[in-house]
């Protein structure tokens, strides 16, 4: 029995530390009762070696990993069991709104290093439209009816060239507004042609220097083509409008030597319904080479509508 006994304690010495060593609580952990003469079915008289140090050994050492057990439940959130995704994961409590943006939904949160270019921003105006600007974002005016829609942690754009070497107003990822555009001059005059995104005149992408390529650096545009194009694009934001604002919109697809890829949009707000043609038209402009920013840009296309 001495044998058995001694097997015993061992057994359940060694679930005990098992049990603590597994971070268990306490209401997990049950640990079963210590031998004594009762449940071993010995006889008081005959057992006194019970009262060994191996006796009260065992009461204890469970005890303590009971201990570890409740001090180890009680540093566990409180929602630990919650099967709910994390906020970081896009769980309640998580998300960015995108008002405003085509198609958008909620995300997971942006790091807090990035800028928060998803969510609602302030009211902005260019010469006879109005748009809502996405939070890290700044709008430059390049004159009473044109301005330039930037990241705040880009430089301010300067005035664009002219001439083949010309530069896109407002640089990649940038929204260039004009309200006083004419069908004559860039960029309506070559909407419709393969390399109408750009300000050169030329007939030839590979001409062009491409939209990324670094200060100094000769990389050209590889190929470009018109993609898609629609006369009844749908802005998103008709708040207080009598009828749907509508743009006619141009997409284009372009490639540079290295394999790089843009992707030029360009947006002619139509007339409204039944009033007649008039002589200048609102535009807006992006050359998308980073996707991330898509959803503040569409977002701010989207809310565009007449100031007046």
């Amino acid at each position: 029995m001495e044998q058995q006994d001694e097997l015993e304690i061992e057994t359940r010495l060694r679930a005990a530390l098992q049990a603590r060593s597994e971070l268990v609580t306490h209401s997990t952990l049950r640990p079963g009762i210590p031998p004594n003469e009762h449940t071993a079915g010995v006889a008081r008289g005959g057992r006194g070696v019970w009262w060994s140090w191996r006796r009260l050994w065992v009461p204890v050492t469970v005890a303590a990993a009971l201990a570890g057990g409740v001090f180890v439940g009680a540093q566990l959130p409180s929602d630990s069991g919650n099967s709910g995704a994390s906020p970081a994961a896009g769980g309640p409590g998580g998300t960015v709104s995108t008002a405003g943006v085509p198609g958008g939904t909620s995300t997971g949160t942006a790091p807090s290093s990035a800028p928060n270019v998803q969510a609602a921003g302030s009211p902005q105006s260019v010469g006879s439209v109005a748009f809502t600007l996405a939070d890290g974002w700044q709008v430059t005016q390049t004159s009473v009816t044109s301005a330039c829609v930037t990241l705040k942690t880009s430089p301010k754009p300067t005035a664009a060239g002219s001439g083949a070497s010309a530069a896109l107003p407002c640089g990649v990822d940038g929204l260039y507004v004009k309200t006083d555009a004419v069908a004559t001059a860039w960029p309506l005059s070559t909407a419709t042609k393969d390399t109408g995104w750009s300000p050169a005149s030329t007939s030839s992408g590979s001409d062009l220097l491409c939209p990324t390529a670094k200060p100094g650096s000769s990389e050209m545009v590889k190929d470009s083509m018109l993609l898609r194009s629609t006369a009844k694009y749908e802005l998103a934001d008709q708040t207080g409008q009598a009828s749907p604002v509508t743009a006619d919109y141009h997409e284009w697809a372009v490639v540079c030597d290295s394999g790089h890829g843009v992707k030029p949009m360009l947006w002619k707000l139509n007339a409204a319904p039944g009033a007649a043609a008039p002589a200048t038209f609102t535009i807006a402009t992006v050359v998308s080479a980073d996707p991330q920013y898509d959803s503040a840009l569409l977002g701010m296309v989207g809310s565009l509508h007449p100031s007046s």
